[in-house]
């Protein structure tokens, strides 16, 4: 079994996203990428790998950093808001 975490991959769905998307991906290198993650038998990979540096970086800051930080993130406007 394989675990693949994506980032921003370009999509329809996030090209309406109002925020700033680091490391946004084409779906067709994600695509491959991710063939060969499974082809090697990863059993946990982040695509692209700079996502896993910033959320291992996350993971390390103090709960109340990270709390004040994801407080002010950007967020996608859910149906009926925004309009």
């Amino acid at each position: 079994m394989v675990t693949i975490a994506p980032g921003y991959i370009r999509t329809p769905m996030t090209a309406h996203n109002p925020y700033r998307m680091p490391f946004l991906t084409d779906a067709d290198v994600f695509a491959r990428k991710a063939v060969r993650a499974i082809a090697a038998g990863s059993r946990f990979k982040v695509i692209p790998w700079q996502m896993g540096v910033v959320a291992t970086l996350m993971h390390l800051m103090p709960r109340w950093l990270y709390d004040a930080l994801a407080a002010s993130a950007p967020r996608k406007p859910r149906g009926g808001e925004g309009d």
